[in-house]
C-alpha cells in the first residue's frame, strides 16, 4: 500500500509538471502558433500521432519518477588529478569536488549522507531541519542543517572550515548528541562534539584529538574553487605540496636550503610553466626535469 501511494504521488507530480509546462505563457504561445501553421494541412491521423507521442512521454515520466525514487541508492563520484566537479543534489544542495577526490552520496526522504573517501569538497547545504546533512571523512562526522563548509581529508588529518552558518563536528570514537555548547578551549579530547561557526575551522588528527582555529584558511578555499593557487609568504615545501595535488608534473625539492624559501603569488591551476617560471625568475631556483619529476635546486648565481 505504501509503495502504491508513492507511485500515485509520483504520477501526480509528473502530470502536474507536464501541465505546468503546457500552461507556461511562452510554451502555450508556441503550441498555438504551431497548431495554427499546421492546421490547414494536418492529416487526420496526425492528431492521433501527436497525442500518442505526448502520452508516451507522460507514461515514461510516470514510470521513471517512482523508479528513481525507489532506486536512488548510493551514488559514487570521483575527480582525477587537476580535475574539479560540481554536483547539484536532489534538494538543491551543492557539492564542489576538488582535485583527486572521491565521495559517495546517499539521499532519501529521511537521510542526507555524504562519505568523503579522500580529497576535498565544499558543501553548500539547503536548510532542512528535519533532515540533517551528514558528512563523514576519516574519523570525523560533520553535521549541518543549512550552511556552507569545506572538508579537507589528508592522510594524517581532517580539516573542517565553515564559511557560513554553524556545523557540529565530532570524532567517530563517539560524540555526545546532547546540548550544543560553543567550546572555547583550543584542544578537545577524542569524542568531543565541537560547534564550528562562520570563519572558524577545526582540525582532527589521527587518534581523534582536535584543534579549533578561530580563523580558517578561507582564502585558500576560495582560491581552489575558482581554480587558483594562492600563496602568501608560504614555505616552499608547503607550496610544492599544494602544487603537486593538481599536477601530473611532480615537483621535488633537491636542495636543503630551499626548505627555508617562502613563496608569494597567485597561479592558475594547471599552469605548470607559469609556476616554474616564477620560481626561476623571482627566486633564482633552477629546475631540472626528468621523466617522472621536476627537481628544484638553488641557482649558483
Amino acid at each position: 500500500m505504501r509503495e502504491r501511494n508513492t507511485h500515485e504521488r509520483a504520477r501526480a507530480s509528473a502530470w502536474q509538471l507536464l501541465e505546468s509546462v503546457r500552461q507556461h505563457e511562452q510554451v502555450g504561445q508556441w503550441l498555438a502558433e504551431s497548431d495554427a501553421r499546421r492546421a490547414s494541412n494536418r492529416k487526420p491521423w496526425a492528431n492521433f500521432l501527436f497525442w500518442g507521442i505526448a502520452a508516451s512521454i507522460a507514461l515514461v515520466i510516470c514510470i521513471a519518477v517512482p523508479f528513481m525514487y525507489r532506486n536512488f541508492g548510493v551514488l559514487h563520484f570521483e575527480t582525477g588529478i587537476g580535475e574539479q566537479r560540481d554536483l547539484l543534489l536532489a534538494d538543491g544542495s551543492r557539492i564542489s569536488m576538488n582535485t583527486e577526490t572521491a565521495l559517495t552520496v546517499q539521499y532519501s526522504k529521511d537521510l542526507r549522507k555524504i562519505e568523503l573517501e579522500h580529497g576535498e569538497a565544499f558543501f553548500a547545504v539547503k536548510h532542512d531541519q528535519s533532515r540533517p546533512f551528514d558528512v563523514t571523512a576519516g574519523e570525523t562526522l560533520t553535521r549541518a542543517v543549512g550552511t556552507e563548509f569545506n572538508v579537507d581529508l589528508r592522510p594524517s588529518q581532517v580539516t573542517v572550515t565553515v564559511l557560513d552558518g554553524t556545523v557540529r563536528v565530532s570524532s567517530s570514537s563517539g560524540a555526545s548528541s546532547s546540548a550544543n555548547p560553543i567550546l572555547t578551549a583550543a584542544i578537545h579530547a577524542p569524542g568531543s562534539d565541537i560547534a564550528v561557526s562562520k570563519g572558524q575551522a577545526v582540525q582532527f588528527r589521527s587518534g581523534g584529538r582536535a584543534t579549533r582555529e578561530e580563523s580558517g584558511d578561507i582564502g585558500r578555499i576560495d582560491a581552489w574553487r575558482t581554480r587558483r593557487l594562492e600563496f602568501n609568504d608560504t614555505p616552499l615545501p608547503q607550496a610544492v605540496q599544494e602544487f603537486n595535488r593538481y599536477s601530473t608534473i611532480h615537483l621535488t625539492i633537491g636542495s636543503p636550503e630551499l626548505e627555508l624559501v617562502h613563496v608569494s603569488g597567485v597561479f592558475r591551476i594547471g599552469d605548470s610553466e607559469g609556476f616554474l617560471y616564477s620560481l626561476r625568475e623571482a627566486l633564482g631556483i633552477q629546475t631540472q626535469a626528468t621523466k617522472t619529476e621536476v627537481v628544484l635546486t638553488r641557482s649558483n648565481h
